[in-house]
């Protein structure tokens, strides 16, 4: 039964390894001895240096589930590895509490189609308390599984972004742009989402493509003052038409004249016989070719001035609906020709503002047309291509419909399909300082070159960042507009609002709709009463402005920049890159918040598919760690792959290799304890130190411990490296070959005796594995903190009370050259080739393992026969053979005698022959086996001495041949007495049935 955590109390090692159990008890450890308060405490008093880090905030309107967890997982491995080293560092929790996701999950409780319904139904002081409700209950649950997951985040120094604190240091960030002249007001087409009637930011667009059908027409503007002659146009999103005001060409590329029947179209040369094929139209000339420079200018009939009066009278404009040269137009695509619709496009509103065009966003805040648009006002944009489709085909102007599948934005919270829209905004004009973001972004290591890639292609766009949101839910927007003058300012502390104002909301406001908007300024220049603009402030931004607005000052120069930050991949155009542009602003300089960039992949279904509801394939942590262990989870998370890949997380994989191996070390544990305090060892007296100057310490020791030096080397550089998936590799290997398959069987035999002459090698073994086994779990704690926490209490505080209270307050490992044996090892590497080979040598003949055998032969190089000679006894002991000879060539020999493998330049020949000593010697080693596994299975420990074992139902013959070997059986199965029987006798234990080869034996331990 496994042991009670109280809290000063330790685990005990049960014989089997149950993961769910251990875990709730060192939880209950952690938590009664107050172990994160501690470390915390000191390594803030003791350390080599302080690490800065600033959570990346989980934006609280939905659970945890495992693509959150293989980050949190990255992110608590760092802390605890640099912890271990010795560093202080600022792991304290964050939440993302504000912005449309939240709003989008009130909209959701609360049965709204949208916004607009919602506000108009509650108002907005009962949405914004509906806000902060559904944060609360999303924070309890997370907070729940960082927690069941193991996480070490500091909870009491946690952050919200909706807090006034958190508010006001964010504004500090607009006070300096507003002085370095990068933030103000603009008219500007941005992506706008419908539903959520709100703009998204360039970023932001980027987060949530997929692919859409849409319509695909071909159609013609009549050029003016001609009965036939047309421009040849394509387009995908027929609404624009409403909104057109030129068409554009490029003016250095060719462009054609086309005789079509009774008409001529004009498009560009090299799409003629492309566009003619999509057409169908297999009868048409080529009138002449001319660049497109000398189609600037003409005049075009817009074909809905008789629906759009507004469009009639823009048409007395002498540039509106006329012909425009653009380097961007593409001749390589459609007709080469494109219409372009300020109000709807970010180059077609470059191409208007340039010529100084009027705008015309006949558009409302649900993206519907106004009255503006004449006969299309009331409709939603979108749902306006059909009908504008049907009124260019009653004009004889539709050449060909048809719809096209391709990738689309749609927005990344509501997944409706974005539209571009111009609206007033107001920016950061970021693009006025890319040379100094690229250059910051230049100075960051990311890791891996393809999304430090990613991220560097994004940035060198350098657009402009529309911060403001039509929102209610947010970081307000701290500019009060003069309603007299239009004069602005921007307010950066609440101090300074309550100074100024001349209307307040009470004297205790919180800095968010709607109170804010109660706070009334008057202006310094001409007197007037000021309002605050109603927009709030990108959620990108709020949590952008975390480096900052987290710390107090002090804090801010000890802890920025970063060391380390890691989020997904997708973050290169969100957290990561708001974090550098607010920074670079802040500080007037080319640098990064962050020294380091972990940009990891996202996290899949076991069939590789992208996890969402409608699927019903989503894993909420919670769920899954109430089920799985939290440690084979993080071990699973950090070995399956590389961290930048996307992996695919099957629940059925955590039962296999990473069970086996943490598995594997608990037991090992469990050996080492059952033999170690059966013998009395004593850590602080029989050190590594004490086994050398006794001279009790034999090859296989010093080979384990010169392997172990460099594991911890390469698991710390890969770790450092975020290498995660290689420096498990190298974890697994020692724990399960190294240790396990190879080491242990070296040593096991040294461990059967109980003589005194021989104590002194037992506790040099003992002296070997508890600094082997000791490191191993300072190297696993980052990964498997329960496991790492249940050994070091129940196995090292045991037996040393002088070592720290909690394994994360231990050091981590470092290599220690002295241990090294460079050639030693390759010795060894010799011998553990060349085992393999005896082994496939007798499967080819059919003879056990245990079955000792008379002779070997090695026919090997001489530097390979030089290392077997000198490893020459565990040689025999390990491939269980009497004698072994070294040849330079493979000899001639009998085949029928003679079993033989080979691998390269190694080769082994066994001695079939097996006489009466032999087959006896086997025989009992069979049996020996099954009397271990029933001990085992009787919940004896390997110390145990039992008063009796009987072995029945032998033949006469395998009785006698038995009988040189009772001895050595006993001291094998830990027994003062062995009986072999010919019939079972009658004994007060019961008989338990076992298979030799074809026959049946019976079993009993008293």
């Amino acid at each position: 039964m496994t042991a009670k955590f109280k809290a000063d109390s330790r685990p005990l090692l049960t014989q089997n390894y149950s993961p769910l159990e251990l875990e709730r008890e060192v939880r209950s450890f952690w938590e009664k001895n107050r172990i994160l308060k501690k470390l915390e405490e000191t390594r803030e008093k003791d350390n080599c240096g302080l690490l800065g880090y600033v959570e990346g905030p989980p934006t609280l309107n939905g659970v945890q589930h495992v693509g959150h967890a293989r980050g949190r997982v990255i992110k608590d491995f760092r802390f605890r590895l640099k912890t271990m080293q010795n560093f202080y560092v600022s792991f304290w929790a964050g939440w993302d509490t504000q912005g449309l996701p939240v709003e989008l999950e009130v909209e959701k409780t609360l049965g709204a189609k949208n916004k607009k319904e919602l506000i108009e139904r509650v108002g907005e002081e009962r949405f914004v308390e509906e806000c902060k409700k559904s944060i609360m209950k999303y924070h309890h649950l997370w907070v729940e599984a960082d927690t069941m997951l193991g996480m070490f985040i500091d909870q009491d120094k946690a952050y919200y972004t909706h807090q006034d604190r958190y508010i006001e240091r964010e504004w500090q960030y607009l006070k300096r742009a507003w002085e370095q002249n990068l933030l103000g007001e603009g008219y500007y087409v941005v992506a706008y989402c419908p539903h959520c009637q709100t703009s998204l930011s360039n970023a932001e667009v980027g987060l949530g493509y997929k692919e859409v059908e849409d319509p695909s027409i071909h159609f013609k503007f009549r050029v003016s003052g001609t009965e036939n002659e047309y421009f040849i146009i394509w387009t995908t999103m027929p609404f624009t038409l409403v909104t057109d005001m030129i068409i554009g060409v490029n003016p250095k590329e060719d462009y054609a004249r086309v005789k079509v029947g009774d008409e001529v179209w004009i498009l560009a040369k090299a799409r003629v016989e492309p566009i003619m094929e999509e057409l169908e139209i297999e009868k048409y000339d080529v009138l002449k070719v001319m660049k497109g420079k000398t189609l600037v200018g003409t005049k075009y009939e817009y074909p809905f001035k008789d629906l759009i009066p507004k469009q009639a009278e823009l048409d007395q404009h002498p540039l509106i609906h006329t012909v425009v040269d653009e380097d961007f137009v593409d001749v390589s695509t459609a007709t080469g020709i494109v219409h372009l619709s300020p109000a709807n496009g970010e180059d077609d509103f470059s191409a208007a503002q340039k010529r100084k065009l009027p705008m015309y966003a006949p558009f409302d805040e649900q993206a519907n047309f106004t009255e503006e648009a004449g006969k299309f006002a009331g409709y939603f944009v979108r749902k306006t291509d059909s009908v504008v489709t049907e009124e260019l085909e009653n004009r004889g102007l539709l050449l060909k419909l048809k719809t096209v599948k391709h990738e689309y934005p749609t927005c990344w919270r509501s997944h409706h399909k974005l539209v571009w829209m111009a609206r007033r905004e107001y920016f950061m004009w970021t693009d006025k300082i890319n040379d100094k973001v690229m250059e910051a972004a230049q100075k960051v290591k990311y890791f891996f070159d393809s999304p430090k890639n990613r991220f560097l292609a994004f940035l060198k766009e350098g657009k402009r960042w529309c911060i403001s949101r039509d929102r209610v839910w947010g970081s307000p927007l701290p500019i009060w507009v003069c309603e007299k003058c239009g004069e602005k300012t921007l307010i950066a502390s609440k101090k300074e609002l309550i100074e100024k104002a001349i209307e307040l909301p009470g004297k205790d406001f919180e800095l968010h709709k709607p109170w804010i908007d109660r706070v009334i300024l008057k202006c310094e220049k001409c007197g007037g009463r000021m309002a605050r603009e109603h927009f709030v402030l990108d959620v990108w931004h709020n949590s952008g402005a975390s480096p900052y607005a987290r710390f107090t000052d002090e804090e801010f120069s000890k802890f920025v920049p970063t060391n380390f930050l890691t989020e997904a991949v997708d973050q290169t155009r969100g957290w990561a890159n708001s974090l550098l542009l607010e920074h670079v602003i802040l500080t007037g300089k080319p640098k990064a918040p962050y020294q380091e960039f972990l940009f990891q992949g996202f996290v899949l279904d076991a069939k590789g598919r992208k996890m969402s509801k409608s699927l019903g394939n989503v894993l909420e942590i919670n769920k899954l760690l109430k089920e799985k262990s939290a440690d084979i989870t993080r071990f699973y998370f950090l070995w399956k792959c590389s961290p930048i890949d996307s992996m695919n997380f099957d629940p059925q994989e955590l039962k296999g290799r990473p069970y086996q191996v943490l598995s594997t070390l608990y037991h090992l544990h469990n050996f080492f304890m059952q033999n170690a305090e059966y013998d009395k060892f004593n850590p602080k007296k029989h050190t590594l130190q004490w086994a050398t100057k006794e001279n009790a310490l034999n090859a296989s020791d010093r080979w384990l411990l010169s392997k172990l030096q460099c594991l911890v080397r390469e698991f710390t550089e890969k770790a450092e490296e975020c290498e995660f998936n290689f420096a498990l590799s190298k974890l697994e290997d020692f724990i399960v070959n190294i240790l396990s398959r190879e080491y242990v069987p070296m040593i096991r035999k040294d461990l059967w005796s109980d003589e005194p002459e021989t104590l002194n090698r037992r506790l040099a073994v003992y002296s070997t594995l508890w600094h082997v086994l000791k490191t191993l779990v300072l190297l696993s704690n980052p990964i498997t903190p329960f496991l790492s926490e249940a050994l070091y209490q129940s196995v090292y505080k045991k037996l040393d009370d002088s070592l720290p209270e909690t394994v994360n307050l231990d050091n981590w490992p470092t290599p220690d050259k002295g241990l090294e044996d460079a050639t030693l090892e390759e010795e060894f590497e010799i011998l553990l080739q060349t085992i393999p080979i005896v082994y496939s040598a007798r499967q080819d003949a059919q003879l056990k393992r245990r079955w000792p055998l008379a002779k070997a032969i090695v026919a090997a190089p001489k530097k390979a026969q030089k290392a077997l000679k000198k490893l020459e006894t565990l040689f025999l002991e390990l491939a269980n053979i009497k004698t072994v000879e070294y040849a330079d060539e493979l000899p001639e020999v009998d085949a029928e005698r003679w079993a033989k493998a080979s691998e390269g330049d190694l080769h082994v020949l066994l001695d079939k022959m097996r006489g009466d000593a032999l087959e006896g010697e086997g025989l009992m080693r069979d049996l020996a086996r099954r009397v271990q596994a029933l001990r085992k299975e009787l919940g004896f420990s390997p110390t145990d001495i039992v008063e009796a074992v009987h072995v029945a139902e032998l033949d006469p013959k395998d009785i006698e041949l038995l009988k040189p070997y009772m001895d050595e059986m006993k001291e094998l199965v830990r027994a003062e007495t062995v009986h072999v029987h010919g019939e079972r006798p009658e004994i007060k234990a019961d008989w338990h049935e076992n298979k030799l080869d074809k026959k049946k034996v019976y079993v009993a331990v008293l």
